[in-house]
């Protein structure tokens, strides 16, 4: 059972699998271009992205403790969830990935009700009186998108020219298991159903755990901006480790946390987890387009 493991990682996957990426033609000019879009991607980032308030924002807990067992509840009623609908298998006839996306969906649900549930309570309590704009954070979730997937996208390519040169299987095409299903079965309602999933509920229910309340529970207790961001990234991509194919693992790891920090990032400068889900959203949206577009 994998609840709350959907969030796509296959853009690179996608679109680095040409031949010439594959077999290093013209390697002078790929490393070329790689320092060049690190450099520019990185310098772009750090002004643009990293600098976080020291102070944090929003609604965190009263008691950090608060905060880590709501974390906890919330893994725990998606799973639990997830399980109530795994058991329609038994008294109706339903397609096995039709039942896997509704186990999924019904975990997230859960889950995502749970955290907005607690984070309005009065266990969370709001630190700050400033308070970002709809439309400035609207904007800083689908800036954050433009500039982070050039740099995932560079990562990927990177790692999988490694892993190549080192005798290694390149990356599959599709490298995260959602995805993979979808391209297979071919069916229209499935894939619009798993657009919704991927692109709505995913990232809200995600966002509203590990950014809404795994996240502010660090900054509660001390941890600065850029640890506690650190850590919610590294702690999200590890949860995603199963469903991510072997071959694509390492890179895909490694975008996982990239995309992770930067929603992090997010939630840090605009105190909420509205951007953080817009830029989620946009992210697995552009991976589920790219793979439906592939051969």
């Amino acid at each position: 059972m994998r609840v709350g493991a959907d969030s796509c990682i296959d853009i690179p996957a996608v679109l680095l699998q040409s031949e010439a990426a594959v077999a290093g033609q013209n390697p002078n000019a790929t490393v070329a271009l790689i320092v060049l879009a690190l450099c520019a991607s990185g310098m772009i980032v750090w002004k643009r992205l990293l600098r976080c308030p020291a102070d944090a924002l929003g609604r965190v807990p009263s008691d950090p403790l608060l905060g880590v067992l709501a974390m906890l509840l919330f893994l725990v009623v998606g799973s639990i969830a997830a399980s109530l609908v795994g058991a329609l298998e038994g008294v109706a006839t339903i397609d096995a990935d039709y039942l896997r996306l509704l186990r999924g969906a019904g975990g997230n649900l859960a889950q995502l009700l749970v955290a907005l549930a607690v984070i309005g309570s009065m266990w969370f309590v709001r630190v700050s009186e400033t308070r970002v704009s709809a439309t400035r954070i609207v904007f800083s979730g689908v800036i954050a998108f433009l500039l982070v997937t050039p740099i995932v996208a560079v990562a990927a390519f990177v790692i999988n020219l490694i892993q190549v040169a080192l005798g290694a299987p390149p990356a599959p095409e599709v490298a995260h298991e959602t995805l993979s299903i979808m391209k297979a079965k071919e069916d229209t309602l499935f894939t619009m159903l798993t657009l919704a999933h991927v692109v709505i509920l995913v990232p809200l229910a995600e966002e509203a755990g590990w950014r809404g309340l795994l996240q502010p529970s660090m900054r509660r207790i001390g941890v600065g901006a850029l640890g506690a961001c650190a850590t919610t990234a590294l702690l999200f991509t590890l949860v995603h480790w199963s469903v991510l194919a072997p071959e694509a693992r390492s890179a895909g790891l490694v975008m996982l946390f990239i995309l992770g920090f930067a929603l992090s990032v997010l939630r840090e400068r605009t105190g909420g987890i509205v951007a953080p889900a817009i830029l989620h959203g946009l992210f697995n949206g552009a991976n589920v387009a790219l793979t439906l577009s592939g051969p």
